[in-house]
This record gives C-alpha cells, sequence and structure tokens, in this order.
C-alpha cells in the first residue's frame, strides 16, 4: 500500500486561508439579475404570429424568444450572472433577492405580477422594460382581437413607472415600419454610448416598429432619446428612451426593442442556430446591425447595476 504523507497542519491553515480570501468568480457569484421567460408571453405571441414558413419569417409562440434570448445573450456576454425566472416567480416575495428585472417585450402579465413588479420598484427595485411589456392584462376581453384586455393605466400599471398614459398608446407601424432613435442626452442608461462607432451623430440605428408614447419635449427631463420618424405628416417628438426615479427604485423603458435586433443578428450569422436557438431567416444582411442596439442594452445594464 501506497504511505500517503500527511499535509502539515501549518500549509492547511494557509490554504484555507487564501482560499477564504480569493475573489469569487463571477460565475459563482449570486445574481442579481432576474430575467423573465414568461410562457405567459408565449401564448401572447402565438395568438399574434404565425409559424416560420415561406414567404414569413415569424416563429409563432416562439417569436417571443427574439425578445428574450436577445438579453441572454448580452448577458453571457458581458458575463453577468442572471436567473431565469418564470411567471410564478413574479411576486414580491420571488423578486425581492434581485437587484435588477428585466421585462423583454413581456406584453401579457397578471394583475398579480404588475401590482408586485411595482411595489418590488418602490421599495428600491431596479427595472429595465422594452417594447410592449405590460400593455396587455392577464384577463379575457372578447372584444379585444387576441382576447386580452389592455392594461388600464391606474396606481399599479407598469406603464405609469414611466409616466405612460396607455389609452393613448400606438405603434409606429402605420407612420413608418422602420424607425430610428436619436440619443439626446448621454447621461443614466444612454452615458456608455458616447464613445461608441456605432452610434454616428447621435444616431442609434434600429430600423424597426416602436411604440408611440405620449409626446414629450426635447429637453424633457426623464427622456435621453427620440424616434426618428420619417413621416412629413408626424411633428411630434416621441419618447424612445426614458429614466425615472420611483421611490427608492430605478425604471429604464425603451419605446422600442433594441434585443430583437441583436437576435437577428445571432440568427443571421449561425449564433443562434449553434445554441439551439429557434431561427427563421428573412433573406436579409443583419450583420453588424445590433452593434448599437447592444452598446445601449450594455449601457443601461451598466447604469441599473450601479457599475
Amino acid at each position: 500500500m501506497r504511505k500517503v504523507t500527511p499535509v502539515p497542519v501549518v500549509v492547511l491553515s494557509v490554504l484555507v486561508a487564501v482560499t477564504l480570501c480569493a475573489p469569487v468568480p463571477s460565475w459563482a457569484q449570486p445574481s442579481k439579475i432576474a430575467l423573465l421567460d414568461s410562457l405567459n408571453t408565449r401564448d401572447f405571441f402565438a395568438k399574434h404570429y404565425p409559424s416560420c414558413s415561406a414567404p414569413g419569417f415569424y416563429l409563432g409562440g416562439d417569436e417571443y424568444q427574439r425578445y428574450f434570448r436577445g438579453w441572454e445573450w448580452v448577458l453571457m456576454e458581458e458575463g453577468l450572472p442572471y436567473d431565469r425566472v418564470l411567471d410564478g416567480d413574479i411576486t414580491l416575495r420571488g423578486l425581492a433577492k434581485y437587484d435588477l428585472l428585466i421585462l423583454s417585450n413581456n406584453a401579457l402579465l397578471s394583475d398579480g405580477q404588475t401590482r408586485a413588479i411595482h411595489q418590488w420598484v418602490l421599495r428600491g427595485g431596479h427595472l429595465l422594460a422594452t417594447f410592449g411589456s405590460g400593455y396587455k392584462d392577464l384577463v379575457s376581453d372578447p372584444r379585444q382581437i387576441d382576447g386580452y384586455k389592455m392594461q388600464k393605466g391606474g396606481t399599479f400599471g407598469l406603464h405609469q413607472l414611466w409616466h405612460d398614459p396607455v389609452g393613448k398608446l400606438f405603434s409606429t407601424y402605420w407612420l413608418d415600419a422602420g424607425v430610428d432613435v436619436k440619443i439626446t442626452r448621454y447621461d443614466g442608461p444612454t452615458k456608455g454610448l458616447a464613445t461608441k462607432p456605432a452610434i454616428v451623430n447621435g444616431v442609434l440605428l434600429y430600423g424597426g416598429e416602436a411604440n408611440l408614447l405620449i409626446q414629450r419635449p426635447v429637453q424633457h427631463p426623464d427622456v435621453l432619446g427620440f424616434l426618428i420618424i420619417d413621416n412629413p405628416d408626424w411633428k411630434a417628438t416621441s419618447p424612445a428612451i426614458i429614466s425615472t426615479r420611483q421611490g427608492r427604485g430605478l425604471v429604464v423603458y425603451f419605446a422600442f426593442a433594441p434585443e430583437y435586433i441583436v437576435y437577428k443578428e445571432l440568427e443571421y450569422d449561425g449564433r443562434a442556430a449553434a445554441k439551439d436557438w429557434p431561427v427563421c431567416l428573412d433573406g436579409q444582411n443583419w450583420s453588424h446591425r445590433g452593434d448599437g442596439p447592444k452598446a445601449l442594452m450594455v449601457s443601461a445594464l451598466h447604469y441599473l447595476l450601479g457599475k
């Protein structure tokens, strides 16, 4: 039998001390970020989008993954630990352990989820929401095409966190199907864009649909960017990037979905397929079209995480 030489106690003590003092790698740190992977949102998209088939390029219910996975990719690239949370986790107790919640076009939320998010923000939570997040209620309404009730914008309406009366909302699709964003102030969630080559003359190239919010002046303190709408009949200044303080919390809202453009580029160059994520190609060249949107996403993440 091979003789094992015992390790001196003093060496063990040193090893333990070194281990305890060593920095914890990022992958081992507790997650401060919650990213909602919502089956409610999937059901919502299934009622609005057909499955992938020529000549269409949608993903049916999995269309929601183009938003959720876009954020997931950026978080992984930035080395930011996160938890994929489900609909049942969106409670005041479930959110208590997180600093940041990301809602990636999560259009369909219940009243209970909306109240929990609202109260969590007032108590110090940080919320990052995009595009149609929180604009539909998980309540049946046969008058709506998809059968879901519109959020009313009451005390706990999510859109109230970024001061948008939902009754005035409609899409840019009928005015300009491919809007861009003009950055008007480099501060807070846009601070990191000031030196990014993807932002030329203050313009973030987007080229997709956005939500039209209530008009605000260019100097509005909560607005850091406005939609560029190529339509001579549209004169209003429509906010694209809003940052507000609510109670002890912070809210950043994008009236568009930068994560969608990021994901379309992942589909185009094969990175989505390599991860076994859904793909439906549309024949367009998406190379580097995610550069500006990704830069905005990263800048907003660092702001909301206090980095």
